[in-house]
């Protein structure tokens, strides 16, 4: 069902969950972020920062991008989560919970990535 997102991976479905999961829980940090401050450029950065995690990662491991990417990857999904931090633990909003808990599940799974993205520059 997935394999023209993921062609030439044997469980593109898993892979699409995995990507599926992580950008949610990039999206929850965007939300944190938003009810965190009310500074549009903040929220601006983080749903960016968002966005570009998306298309890095899909496009790694459909091998349109190398390794150099995927590294770049790993900077935006650094910056994502200091950016949350920063401006959750600055802020007043009721935030907090839901940047801890996407916050460590975005990491477990950028973890989980990081054999993926190597399958993917690397391996082949």
């Amino acid at each position: 069902m997935f394999d023209w997102l993921f062609p030439g991976w044997t469980a593109p479905g898993v892979l699409a969950a995995i990507v599926a999961l992580r950008t949610l829980c990039n999206v929850g940090l965007t939300l944190a972020v938003r009810d965190a401050t009310d500074s549009p450029s903040a929220v601006g950065v983080a749903a960016a920062l968002t966005a570009v995690s998306l298309v890095l990662t899909v496009g790694v491991l459909r091998g349109a991008f190398g390794l150099q990417t995927s590294h770049a990857e790993t900077v935006v999904q650094a910056a994502l989560l200091v950016v949350t931090g920063v401006v959750v633990a600055r802020g007043d909003g009721m935030g907090r919970r839901l940047a801890a808990v996407a916050g460590a599940v975005a990491v477990l799974l950028y973890l989980l990535s990081i054999p993926l993205f190597g399958e993917a520059t690397v391996a082949p």
